[in-house]
């Protein structure tokens, strides 16, 4: 079956067909932690993961695992991005993370294999393979074309009633969380035209242990916008987390921000910061006054209360070009 994405040019387009699971994705649906297995069973049906094959507006074949939410218009759309140069173990982690928040959340999860990474290696209808390593800033930056493409999909998603994405967030690991700063200033800077939307629909980000400059890309720039400082009014809601090992780049960014946003009412600063420690294969945070919780599940409680729990201000929409 093949799906058309309705796009803002001809040459800009998304398409996606279904794929058989692959044995390390089924692998990782047997590693979910414990702490899921206790979780309330919800009595909705959970849908089973999908693997689709978007096309980006330059062409790179994107692979990518589709997890469906659970409440229809009212589900809110997330974006994974792993770390660059990621494994396998790297993958199967993000793909455990994306399950916890669709089960236990509900939320719709798109974890993509980002180009030159896992199976996104080739161009459509190309043989030739990717050679990540003699990459340089500008082909690292193109990147942002694979959140591009998933966006479309999502907006699909949208249309056919399946998610809300005026709800969309965006979780990114290490290198990856410099793409989610550009692609969001990217989507915040479409307005709406004759009274509809065409972006500003990314809502909250969560950057673990992000760093501020890789390969010639230059994070500052973008850290440093009003979007993120709260030079705007308002903070844009971040949740900065680190592991005990990567804590530098990560606290340094986060005390920037805590420090542009003083002056905010605190109830516009819509920042949080949290450490983790990786323990028997998963990430774990030390909650004063509570419980040991996965990071998933921080993760997950920190969207429910900067996004889902605001979705009255962000009523479902078509966003069909017809």
């Amino acid at each position: 079956m093949f799906h058309a994405v309705h796009s803002r040019s001809a040459a800009c387009r998304t398409a996606w067909r279904p794929y058989p699971l692959s044995t390390g994705l089924a692998l990782v649906l047997t590693l979910i932690p414990l702490a899921l297995e206790q979780a309330t069973a919800q009595e909705v049906e959970i849908p089973e993961p999908e693997e689709v094959t978007l096309v980006t507006s330059d062409r790179v074949e994107l692979h990518c695992t589709w997890l469906g939410g659970t409440h229809e218009k009212e589900t809110a759309p997330i974006i994974m991005l792993h770390r660059w140069d990621a494994e396998q173990a790297d993958l199967d982690e993000q793909l455990k993370t994306a399950i916890i928040l669709q089960q236990k959340y509900g939320y719709a999860v798109l974890v993509p294999e980002l180009r030159g990474h896992g199976r996104s290696m080739t161009l459509e209808n190309s043989t030739n393979e990717f050679e990540r390593k003699r990459w340089g800033a500008i082909e690292i930056t193109g990147a942002i074309e694979d959140i591009e493409a998933c966006k479309k999909f999502l907006v699909q998603k949208n249309n056919d009633g399946q998610v809300n994405i005026d709800l969309l967030c965006l979780v990114a690991e290490q290198e990856t969380s410099i793409h989610a700063l550009i692609w969001t200033l990217r989507d915040w800077s479409y307005r709406p035209v004759a009274g509809r939307k065409q972006g500003q629909d990314v809502k909250a980000l969560v950057l673990i242990n992000p760093v501020r400059n890789f390969s010639g890309v230059n994070g500052m720039d973008y850290y440093r916008n009003a979007l993120f400082t709260g030079g705007v009014g308002a903070g844009f809601p971040v949740l900065v987390a680190a592991s005990s090992r990567d804590r530098r780049d990560p606290q340094n960014i986060h005390d920037a921000w805590e420090r542009d946003r003083r002056a905010l009412d605190e109830g516009k600063r819509n920042l949080d910061f949290v450490n983790f420690r990786v323990e028997k294969q998963s990430r774990i945070v030390k909650v004063k006054g509570e419980d040991d919780k996965l990071l998933s599940q921080v993760i997950g409680d920190f969207l429910q209360k900067q996004v889902v729990d605001r979705q009255h201000d962000f009523r479902w929409q078509d966003r069909s070009s017809h």
